[in-house]
């Protein structure tokens, strides 16, 4: 996950996932659920709101609109990516990104 980045596919499933890992889909989601204690989804994007809060807090992004770092990250809306986000850190994007300026 770290160094090939799956989760910025926007349209990743669980079943692309397991053929790039050249496994199957019942295998790939039970690791997922045991060990990480997560759906996939939420397995996903967990990854995209790690990367999307490095890009928050970033220079070199700091003239990226909200709407442009969650589509880079893998999301299709930006509501969905304020929800996630706001779901899984207690703030919003926009919270991060003006503490970082």
């Amino acid at each position: 996950m770290e160094a090939e980045r799956p989760y910025l596919a926007p349209e990743l499933t669980l079943g692309e996932l397991a053929t790039q890992l050249r496994t199957n889909t019942s295998w790939l989601s039970r690791v997922i659920n045991a060990g990480c204690g997560q759906n996939f989804n939420d397995f996903i994007n967990e990854y995209r709101i790690r990367e999307a809060e490095r890009r928050l807090r970033d220079p070199q992004f700091r003239h990226y609109t909200l709407l442009a770092v969650a589509l880079e990250v893998g999301f299709n809306s930006k509501s969905t990516f304020n929800r996630v986000f706001r779901k899984l850190r207690g703030v919003t994007p926009s919270e991060v990104a003006r503490r970082s300026t």
